[in-house]
């Protein structure tokens, strides 16, 4: 059978993700055919089409940064999503656009998946259907945790955390050793719900611990097994 020419990258990726890591080698042979790759430069709108509910996505290489702002322009970061991790399958089923704006954060390759075609692959395997909600179900509990973390536990702890999801959620095998991450101290304040400058206090104590090394819109994990020690619980991904 001959394959889509982008279908051993975009296979590849849905194999190493956790997000799809459920799911058995055909089904993912399945989803990888529908996609299509798309390159997009930094700060360009992610998808470049304004989805319409018709594509879901999967980030391949680089990040995409979901965001919305309030009525007084303040904006809230929902998470900056890397290789593997996916946003748009609610959409896709419901049939309507996102409703956080989605944009890639430096240089960015996604797989842009045909969501009618995913949908009849789902009806085609009802069995799907049930991992498929699974997946979701795990970004909403993840997304609830989040919001009570920001009211009741302590900024460190709620930092720590969030950096050592980001680095699963970007596919970094935390076990083998540092992780690099692509993220900056604004972006990571506003995903915390506070003031870059408490940001910044916190990293610099991390940094002299050895915990973390800071660069420019980056933060390296040096010692996770410390990180994880301060983190007191299990890392979520989005």
């Amino acid at each position: 059978m001959q394959r889509r020419p982008d279908f051993d990258r975009i296979r590849a990726v849905l194999a190493r993700s956790v997000h799809f890591r459920d799911f058995a080698p055909r089904d993912l042979d399945g989803i990888a055919e529908l996609g299509r790759i798309r390159r997009l430069k930094n700060g360009q709108a992610a998808p470049p089409d304004g989805g319409h509910g018709r594509h879901f996505y999967v980030i391949l290489t680089g990040c995409v940064r979901l965001s919305s702002a309030t009525r007084q322009g303040r904006e809230f970061v929902y998470a900056l999503l890397g290789p593997g991790s996916f946003y748009g399958v609610g959409n896709v089923i419901r049939g309507i656009d996102t409703r956080a704006e989605a944009r890639a954060a430096g240089a960015t390759e996604l797989a842009v998946m045909d969501g009618p075609a995913f949908l009849a692959l789902l009806d085609a395997e009802p069995r799907l259907w049930r991992l498929v909600a699974v997946m979701l179900h795990k970004r909403l509990t993840h997304a609830m945790w989040a919001v009570r973390e920001n009211s009741v536990a302590p900024l460190q702890e709620r930092m720590v955390r969030r950096l050592l999801a980001h680095a699963v959620g970007s596919g970094a095998d935390l076990a083998a050793g540092p992780a690099a991450l692509r993220l900056s101290q604004t972006d990571l304040s506003r995903m915390l719900g506070t003031s870059r400058s408490r940001i910044n206090g916190i990293l610099k104590r991390l940094e002299r611990e050895g915990l973390v090394r800071v660069g420019y819109r980056a933060i390296a994990l040096t010692d996770v097994a410390g990180l994880h020690k301060l983190a007191g619980a299990e890392a979520f991904t989005f």
